[in-house]
């Protein structure tokens, strides 16, 4: 019995339910999303160990050592299982890696390396965390440790990987933008491939844009708040420069590749954690990350200051889908009251009116004035009615349609007058027909044809020995 019960019990376990996909887009698996952000962040890597040597490769393999090491101890204290198929702790310790100076001291890649993961584990583990535990790190080490966060080494150094870094440290373009309203002289091309001052993995503008068409089309990243968050932040940029020396153009250009802002709505704005679930949320969560950078960076003139904001719109994420549900019912009953009650004071009104005039009954007599038709005008003067002439061939085509006119008309009077001329031969027959009597058939006069057997030879013996 118990091996029965055993039996039933897995076979009710493999049984699944159906559910209706046809017409839907499949979601993507976090592991997938991770591994597309971890593949684009190796490119990025690559291209920071062409521009300044071995030292970030020393650097973003640290971190992920430690973020991974940290992850396994702290579920290990939480009592729960390490997954090693868990690539967010690495996509983490790559971000965290790629944000920092080329230059950093390796101490400070671990603190924030072990900084995030704690985070990640204060709140719940994997699913359940608030704040993005890459911009909770470097926005500590930011307030922390400016000096080595903020200064980056001169473009075209390479740092020792070992010991001293031996290169000359220099501010990036978003300290000049916002401290003196200018940038140096950089041309736009430079600008594109990257050929200027700033953390390892957001100086490189092109290949950041180029991944992050990739992600949306793979569907690993939320185009709704990339573009709803960058178109906010040019418009106001455009609207308000933080330059009044440079070209709107240049300044915009300056201030997407500064910082961390290009990078951050590509690889920490869209994680899957603290994203808004609905359309609505998504495009309200794009519009405060835009505004607030844009005010941060043009009043509060903090650098490195899209974590700081990006923090803030995760504190807002949690209640935006239901505050964005909230308002769309609040819009949708008012503008069904609006069509309900619109022009109400007008309909009453009108219809306080009907009720003052008297109305028509059916024993009600109307008497119509009299009026004489046959009035001569008023001014005494009969006015000529000016036609228009036309010519000769107008005059015979016109004829032409009227006479095909009417001979179509008298083509279709003899259709129906034959049809009906045969319906009613067709009714006067079958009426012929009913008026015949039925002829009554003769009764069958049945002959009856009596035939003598011829009596046996033994039986008229014996009638004659009889007689």
């Amino acid at each position: 019995m118990s091996d029965t019960n055993e039996l039933l019990d897995r076979f009710d376990s493999d049984i699944k339910t159906y559910e209706p996909t046809a017409g839907k887009r499949p979601v993507r698996k976090q592991r997938s999303i991770y591994g597309d952000q971890l593949i684009c962040l190796a490119v990025l890597m690559g291209m920071s160990i062409w521009q300044s040597g071995f030292r970030p490769l020393v650097i973003c393999i640290g971190s992920v050592l430690i973020c991974i090491a940290a992850d396994m101890i702290f579920c290990r204290m939480s009592g729960k299982t390490y997954n090693p198929k868990d690539l967010s702790t690495i996509a983490a310790g790559m971000c965290i890696a790629l944000m920092m100076p080329a230059a950093v001291n390796y101490g400070i890649v671990a603190g924030g390396a072990l900084l995030a993961i704690s985070v990640k584990h204060i709140f719940g583990g994997k699913d359940n965390y608030i704040f993005n535990p890459t911009c909770v790190a470097i926005a500590f080490l930011i307030i922390c440790y400016p000096t080595d966060m903020l200064s980056y080494p001169a473009l075209g150094s390479k740092p020792e990987v070992w010991g001293d870094v031996g290169v000359p440290l220099v501010s990036g373009i978003e300290n000049y933008l916002l401290k003196l309203g200018t940038a140096p002289s950089v041309n736009p091309e430079s600008m594109l491939l990257g050929s200027f001052a700033g953390p390892m993995g957001t100086t490189q503008v092109l290949v950041i844009a180029v991944c992050g068409i990739c992600l949306m089309l793979r569907r690993s990243m939320s185009a709704l708040v990339t573009l709803v968050g960058l178109g906010s932040y040019s418009a106001l940029t455009l609207l308000f420069p933080a330059s009044a020396e440079l070209a709107p153009g240049m300044t915009l250009l300056l201030e997407i590749s500064g910082g961390y802002l290009l990078f951050g709505f590509v690889f920490l704005a869209s994680d899957p954690q603290t994203l808004p679930k609905t359309i609505a949320g998504k495009i309200v969560y794009g519009l405060i990350i835009g505004i607030v950078a844009c005010l941060f960076r043009h009043f509060g003139k903090v650098e490195g200051s899209f974590v700081f904001v990006l923090l803030i719109a995760n504190t807002l994420s949690l209640r935006i889908d239901a505050l964005c549900g909230a308002v769309g019912r609040a819009a949708k009953h008012a503008a069904g009251y609006m069509k309900n009650n619109m022009g109400r004071a007008e309909r009453l009104r009108s219809e306080a009116e009907n009720e003052n005039k008297p109305r028509l009954t059916d024993t009600m007599e109307i008497i119509v004035p009299a009026t004489n038709y046959n009035m001569p005008p008023i001014d005494n003067k009969v006015t000529k009615i000016n036609r228009k002439k036309t010519n000769i061939i107008t005059r015979y085509a016109e004829n032409k349609r009227i006479k095909r006119k009417k001979d179509e008309l008298v083509r279709q009077k003899q259709i129906r007058d034959g049809e009906n001329n045969y319906m009613n031969a067709m009714r006067h027959m079958l009426a012929r027909h009913k008026e015949q009597p039925p002829k009554t058939e003769e009764p069958k006069t049945s002959v009856e044809h009596v035939i003598k057997q011829p009596q046996k030879r033994s039986e008229q013996r014996n009638n004659k020995q009889g007689q």
